[in-house]
């Protein structure tokens, strides 16, 4: 299962947000930030497993790409 993510440069590294599953995490690299990003999926996934809750609906691409909020963020899979 693959998931949008949105990376942003900050002062720090890169901070990175999975919108679909509302999470926000960050690493001092691309890499190190994607790295956190599949770590805290993966967590998230698990919660909604073992509390028996489906996972949300993943949204288009589109939608986000038409989020304000998300202008000037680079996109990526993973």
């Amino acid at each position: 299962m693959h998931f949008l993510i949105a990376l942003e440069q900050t002062e720090a590294g890169f901070s990175v947000q999975v919108p679909d599953l509302a999470i926000v995490t960050y690493g001092k690299t691309i890499d190190e930030a994607k790295l956190a990003a599949i770590e805290a999926i993966k967590i998230n996934l698990d919660a909604y497993q073992e509390a028996e809750k489906e996972v949300p609906e993943r949204k288009p691409v589109s939608a986000h790409l038409r989020n304000p909020d998300f202008a000037d963020l680079l996109f990526a899979y993973i």
